[in-house]
């Protein structure tokens, strides 16, 4: 006989609470997507907290970078870094196989130099240089910290990098045909505010013709006024900036910048050749660093000349 009455009193209860169930529904998906939104944002900054107290550990220097106009085209950071170099030496160094040092830096791109024409030699810092601006953009613009004790920084609409690749066989044009391609495609959407990172670009052809069309890329990368970049072995483009700069028009000045410079005064005949990984504002070194890189290795005239005389050879 109580069969029916709970019967009854079941289809009660649930059109009485079906209404209360589903406004919770509603309201429990309000909140916990609010919530999921946030969690992604409370993960990516609170990784970013670890990533800067890791780098407060060794020593180096962040801070809040000042964000200057759009139209102001800056970067400026006083002693910055390459926080990849720095995670890395804080993690990965051993007795027997430390990192690289991480050397600090000041960056500079603004109305004194806005395309920064870098040579030095071999594992001089070059590359860890041009990556370090970049990254230093990167964690502006996401809201980070930036390495460095002052920084005032401009955002960037897009970042354009042309990195060495292996060439690959089954293509048709060629590693300079390919790396030709690839330059082509940045200036399809570079604009004046972009931020373009060009590492040994043009190096897979010959020096002349290298030469030749690594000032066509300066000057028009001067004409649309981006900042830029460029390390190179092409020392003579370094010592041509005043003729770039004034053979086209344009508000983005070309400079000479030598990563590891080699001073007049170090002896050629030294084997151990000390790179300081300091980034300085001067004109190219031309052969200088060469010649102290062959004398590091025993390549010189006057040291293959006495080796092979010691030899009986000469």
């Amino acid at each position: 006989m109580l069969l029916p009455l709970f019967r009854d009193l079941s289809n009660v209860l649930e059109k009485a609470t079906r209404p209360v169930v589903d406004r919770l529904k509603q309201y429990a998906e309000l909140q916990s997507k609010l919530f999921s939104n946030l969690r992604q944002g409370l993960i990516f900054y609170l990784s970013a907290v670890r990533f800067l107290r890791k780098l407060q550990a060794q020593g180096l220097p962040v801070c809040r970078p000042s964000l200057a106009a759009l139209e102001d085209r800056l970067c400026r950071v006083q002693d910055s870094y390459n926080v990849n170099l720095a995670l890395q030496h804080g993690s990965m160094g051993s007795e027997q196989n430390p990192p690289a040092p991480t050397k600090e830096n000041d960056i500079e791109i603004g109305p004194s130099g806005q395309i920064l024409i870098l040579t030095g030699p071999n594992q001089g810092g070059k590359t860890t240089y041009m990556v370090g601006v970049g990254l230093v953009q990167v964690l502006a613009q996401v809201g980070c910290f930036v390495p460095g004790k002052q920084a005032q920084i401009s955002p960037v609409d897009n970042i354009f990098t042309h990195f060495p690749i292996e060439e690959r066989p089954e293509t048709e044009t060629g590693r300079f045909g390919e790396e030709a391609l690839r330059l082509g495609k940045i200036f399809e959407q570079v604009t004046r505010h972009s931020l373009v990172l060009l590492n040994e670009s043009l190096s897979s052809t010959s020096f002349t013709e290298g030469s030749y069309l690594a000032q066509d890329v300066v000057r028009i990368l001067r004409r649309i006024g981006a900042r830029a970049i460029y390390s190179t072995h092409l020392y003579e483009l370094g010592n041509r900036v005043e003729e770039l700069n004034q053979s086209v028009q344009g508000d983005s000045r070309i400079i000479s910048v030598v990563s590891s410079p080699i001073e007049n005064g170090s002896h050629a005949s030294q084997t151990e050749l000390k790179r300081s990984y300091q980034v300085e504002i001067r004109p190219p070194l031309g052969q200088s660093y060469a010649r102290e890189i062959a004398a590091r290795y025993g390549i010189q005239y006057e040291q293959l000349e006495k080796a092979l005389s010691e030899r009986g050879v000469l």
